[in-house]
């Protein structure tokens, strides 16, 4: 045997006593050992907080329980904001949502993205579907100053044809606001008078206790020169809502006498009045008399002026 082979013997050797104590010796982590330090660390604890051993054992169990349910807990709501970015869309209707109505141009999306990111949103969409997130507004109010609320917005079509789901959401909204263009109103005001006149009866059927439902008229593109004034916008509508109105009551009172005398009855959403009972129905209509808490507002989505509509969706 060389000298090489000699070397390589010797430390196999050595190699197979070191493992052969090892073995031999007793465990450094055995079953035993690890009672004994929980035992010594309770004992610790005794002796630090005047509490008994046999007490301390179910405590600290329970409240490392606690700490692995406030872990799920918080990395599931991390989760969750990381998934849908602190919004959600579609779901059932919530009691804080705010919603958009009116016509199609008159920048209902625009102002929902808006408020959302805080920026002017200054791109066209026709939107042929809703628009729903929920995010956080600021506005100022009497008592608090500025408040901020986390509310749902949802944007509603405006188009004609998905115009009617005004209906699913209504039942649970707490406030609306109906976006109307101030510039080209003159020329759609038939157009926007129905659109409202109809939202506001759906609001009627939906809401016929408790307290009159807000809804904000919100005239937009207020900052334009060619912009119509508040008070002409409110005066039309006025005057197209009671021409709406009394040509349904009209409607009405053909249909539910017949010719052959005996009264017919239609389930038509607009044969509902918008006035509030107690009225004459021969008084013109006035916004003061609607079903709804209807007010008006100069806003500007393009120059992100939009102060009272924030403070009406956080107040009201």
């Amino acid at each position: 045997m060389d000298a090489a082979e000699e070397t390589m013997a010797g430390s196999d050797a050595a190699a197979e006593e070191a493992f052969g104590d090892i073995a031999a010796s007793a465990p450094l982590l055995s079953e035993k050992s690890i009672e004994d330090a929980v035992g010594e660390f309770l004992l610790d604890l005794q002796h630090k907080t005047g509490i008994p051993a046999a007490a301390l054992l179910p405590l600290i169990l329970s409240l490392a329980s606690l700490a692995v349910i406030l872990l799920v807990q918080a990395l599931f709501d991390l989760l969750v904001r990381v998934v849908f970015g602190g919004g959600r869309r579609g779901g059932s209707a919530s009691s804080s949502s705010v919603l958009l109505l009116g016509v199609c141009g008159a920048g209902k999306t625009a102002l929902f993205q808006t408020l959302r990111s805080g920026t002017p949103y200054l791109t066209t969409v026709t939107s042929m579907e809703e628009n729903d997130a929920t995010f956080t507004v600021e506005g100022k109010t009497r008592s608090s100053g500025v408040v901020s609320k986390k509310l749902r917005v949802v944007d509603l079509p405006g188009h004609p044809r998905v115009a009617n789901k005004l209906d699913v959401h209504v039942a649970n909204a707490r406030s609306a606001v109906f976006v109307l263009d101030a510039v080209d109103f003159a020329s759609r005001r038939r157009e926007v008078a129905e659109r409202l006149r109809d939202a506001l009866v759906t609001i009627a059927r939906a809401k016929r206790r408790g307290t009159p439902f807000p809804v904000l008229v919100a005239c937009n593109k207020s900052e334009k020169i060619a912009a119509h004034p508040i008070a002409f916008i409110k005066k039309m509508l006025e005057k197209e809502i009671d021409a709406l109105e009394r040509t349904a009551a009209g409607q009405l009172q053909d249909t539910d006498e017949g010719k052959d005398g005996f009264s017919k009855t239609r389930d038509d959403t607009r044969s509902v009045s918008v006035a509030r009972r107690g009225v004459d129905p021969k008084k013109p209509f006035e916004f003061e008399n609607a079903v709804a808490d209807v007010s008006f507002s100069a806003v500007s989505v393009a120059e992100n002026d939009l102060d009272e509509l924030k403070s009406f969706a956080v107040v009201r």
